[in-house]
């Protein structure tokens, strides 16, 4: 398949789109593809058959989702992209709990650890739509929910599901259970996860290093007095290891983590209706060499680090009239530390401490209302106070002759200090109903995100400058203002809906190479100004009783305004086109995948965060289900269909056996097969 079919498939969906208005900017997705009400601000994936066999992390389930790209760095760790920003851009939370990865180059970013099997639910929040998940956030939020309650069996008692995946190309198996018991004033769940994949071969037949392997275990106890009260804890541990990252200069032999979380809500009368409090604890232990997984060319390093979180939220909702109030608090500590080590020197001496015990306390208050007419229509403002404070405990501590403070010194020509902000954030947004068939939104926010701790402290000294990635420990947080603008509408058997989005960031945290002077080449960060605009068009119609026609598209463009610039790993043109026939029994399907290619590429970042320009794609997808029994399904179809060689744009960079610099391509065709059960 050459671009021409991308630019063709392309033409199409925007052929199916040409009378569409604009778009819901929130995907509440049914992990078990129940049917989704018609909402503007609620939409299964195009894929909803396809997306429940994936065996893959949160982000390669996410990347499946209009206006969501992914970044691949190897077989795990898929990086989510929405509205063309990524990491700590978006907020990704756990059943409510924040995970933050052990890896400063993102081997392990937080959807990573999440197993999609054992969760009911995965709601994704484009840009700005509350401020009760903590501050930032400013390109979306990721929620992947657990409801127990919502699959508990009360006249048996006892209920569970288990399913067994195989792949051709990639995942050797993927085995999982989930079995939950019922009882009068409680429940009690366990959930485990089983995978194990090889190395895949892209459509040219080429071998791509992503093999790992994944083991994951939990609980969930509960306590339900009434039918409004729930106390809940849960605890799960992941074990991931011999995890290879193709292109990164080390891989990642072990890696744990485990989440714990209490939870208590409950309905009240009187002034307060409605209370819910949650508190989390997420602790991850990484490590990472150039010599356990691969041929050992030159001296043996490895960066063994910790990445530990404590948060909590507690939110109270009040109502007066037709207004819903809910005000509460947000808090979140993190503290990573990263020591590169030098295993060939006698005593493994430290060489950098990548993260000095690098730490941030967010501390926030929050108060939104929520007031809808009896027209339908739905007012919603808001505003949040956080109080950060950041410190590097340990940057005056020598490790391979330098200290952290002496490398920023070198750089920026200031060292760390504690690091004090205060952040107000604010929302307004209206949703109306134009009529009995089309709602239209308008959303204007401000956001501030604060650095993470890479941004702000990340020090890696090399013997040239080059080799060395230093953060900014006075770095200023983004402020991102944003204006969104939507209709959807459903008529009939034909749904459209579409989105436009602008993006003012005062502050933008670019990371960017040294351009003159003793550092060239050394990564680093500063602020800028940026813009970010983008669309995203879906629409969908029933051809007869059983079969489906459904498209997507989305566009972003990202420019670094201060230096008229873009900004490197910007997703281009992309969607889907997609054919379903559901006769009951049995279903089938198959879909094209497409994207144009890119041009808009941060030159002066090319070898680092940038590879370069990038061509265009289609990908074609076909997939089928047959129900044994009520309880029983198989599953299977082939992904790339026509083994075509290509890559994200996106995705990390790859260095192939001459050295050059390549994309980490994707997995060529792969049938595959799903067994699974419900009890």
């Amino acid at each position: 398949m050459q671009p021409s079919l991308a630019r063709l498939t392309l033409l199409s969906s925007l052929l199916i789109l040409s009378a569409t208005p604009f778009a819901a900017d929130t995907l509440t997705i049914d992990i078990k593809a129940k049917k989704q009400a018609p909402s503007p601000n609620a939409a299964t994936p195009l894929s909803a058959e396809r997306s429940a066999v994936l065996p893959a992390d949160g982000g390669d389930f996410l990347k499946q989702l209009n206006g969501v790209s992914g970044s691949r760095f190897g077989g795990r760790g898929i990086e989510p992209i929405i509205r063309g920003q990524s990491q700590t851009q978006l907020n990704v939370l756990l059943d409510g709990a924040y995970v933050h990865g052990g890896c400063p180059n993102r081997m392990d970013p937080p959807a990573s650890w999440a197993a999609l099997e054992t969760y009911e639910n995965v709601k994704v929040e484009k840009g700005v739509q509350t401020l009760q998940h903590g501050s930032g956030g400013s390109g979306g939020t990721v929620l992947f929910e657990r409801d127990t309650r919502s699959i508990l069996d009360p006249e048996d008692g006892w209920s569970g599901k288990a399913s067994a995946t195989t792949m051709s190309n990639g995942v050797k198996h993927d085995v999982s259970a989930d079995v939950t018991k019922a009882f009068q004033q409680g429940y009690a769940r366990v959930f485990t996860q089983d995978r194990e994949a090889d190395n895949y071969e892209d459509g040219d037949g080429n071998e791509v290093r992503a093999s790992y392997q994944h083991k994951q275990a939990g609980i969930v106890l509960g306590l339900t007095p009434t039918e409004d009260r729930l106390l809940e804890y849960s605890y799960e541990n992941n074990d991931f290891s011999d995890a290879l990252y193709p292109g990164a200069s080390m891989d990642s032999p072990e890696e744990s983590g485990s989440i714990q979380r209490l939870k208590y809500q409950d309905k009240l009368d009187g002034k307060i209706n409605n209370i819910e409090a949650d508190v989390y604890t997420s602790n991850v232990d990484h490590l990472m060499d150039n010599y356990s997984l691969r041929p050992q060319t030159g001296t043996k390093m490895a960066v063994p680090t910790t990445s530990d979180t404590v948060g909590g939220k507690l939110a109270l909702t009040s109502s007066t009239g037709d207004t819903d109030i809910t005000y509460g608090l947000n808090v979140q500590n993190r503290e990573r530390n990263a020591a590169m080590k030098n295993m060939s020197a006698p005593g493994t001496p430290t060489t950098n401490l990548m993260w000095p015990e690098a730490s941030t306390d967010q501390t926030g208050i929050f108060a939104e209302a929520t007031r809808k007419f009896s027209t339908g229509d739905k007012l919603k403002y808001g505003m949040r106070v956080d109080q950060v404070d950041a410190s590097a405990a340990k940057a005056n501590v020598v490790a391979g002759g330098r200290t952290a403070n002496q490398n920023y010194t070198a750089v920026y020509g200031y060292g760390a200090t504690d690091k004090a902000e205060t952040n107000v954030s604010g929302l307004l947004r209206y949703d109306k109903a134009l009529n009995e068939t089309t709602t239209a939104f308008a959303g204007v926010s401000r956001t501030v995100r604060t650095a993470d701790e890479t941004e702000r402290y990340i020090s890696k000294w090399g013997m040239t400058a080059p080799d060395r990635w230093v953060g900014n420990p006075n770095i200023n947080p983004e402020k991102h203002t944003q204006l969104d603008l939507g209709v959807s509408q459903q008529q009939g058997k034909v749904r459209w809906t579409g989105t436009i989005f602008a993006d003012k960031v005062d502050d933008y945290i670019l990371r960017d190479k040294v351009a003159t002077g003793a550092q060239t080449g050394a990564q680093i960060y500063r602020n800028v100004d940026a813009e970010i605009l983008g669309a995203e068009l879906g629409a969908e119609t029933k051809l007869t009783d059983k079969l489906r026609l459904a498209s997507d598209v989305a566009y972003v463009k990202r420019t670094n305004t201060t230096d008229d610039r873009p900004i490197a790993q910007t997703p281009p043109v992309n969607g889907k086109v997609q054919l379903d026939y559901n006769a009951g029994k049995w279903s089938g399907g198959t879909r094209v995948r497409f994207a144009t290619g890119q041009d808009r590429i941060d030159t002066q970042m090319v070898g680092a965060t940038e590879v370069g320009e990038s061509a265009g794609y289609g990908v074609i997808d076909a997939y089928g289900r047959y129900s044994l029994n009520k309880t029983t399904k198989v599953r299977f179809g082939v992904d790339n269909l026509l083994d075509k060689t290509y890559a994200e744009h996106v995705s990390r960079r790859n260095l192939d056996l001459n050295g050059t610099i390549e994309r980490v391509n994707e997995v060529g065709r792969t049938a595959w097969l799903k067994l699974e059960t419900e009890f």
